[in-house]
């Protein structure tokens, strides 16, 4: 499952991002990429959803990447020390980004 973020991940969006990621990685062995390549801004409550849902994914068996970070997102996880701790890969290629679902961003637009 590919989840596609874009905008600030922060106090304002943060809620509804966690209720998607909610909805799609409490499956056994769910894999989730979040691709942060729209990220404008990442604050601490940011940070701490994404690794509240690399700890979730694990749990129950299935993985966390993060893919396309923007320079917003890895400023702050570069700087958090955080990067060092997450699986994180450059981009998505072509045909797994075509072929998997995208869900919404933070701000739950649809993800086009």
């Amino acid at each position: 499952m590919i989840v596609v973020v874009s905008g600030s991940l922060g106090l304002a969006t943060v809620p509804g991002l966690r209720e998607r990621l909610l909805r799609v990685s409490h499956g056994p062995g769910t894999r989730l990429v979040l691709d942060l390549s729209g990220v404008t801004s990442c604050d601490a409550l940011g940070l701490g959803l994404i690794i509240a849902t690399a700890r979730r994914a694990r749990s129950y068996g299935g993985s966390l990447r993060l893919v396309a970070l923007s320079p917003a997102a890895a400023e702050a996880l570069g700087t958090s020390g955080l990067i060092r701790l997450l699986q994180v890969l450059p981009a998505l290629d072509t045909p797994a980004r075509t072929s998997a679902t995208e869900a919404t961003s933070p701000d739950l637009r649809e993800a086009a």
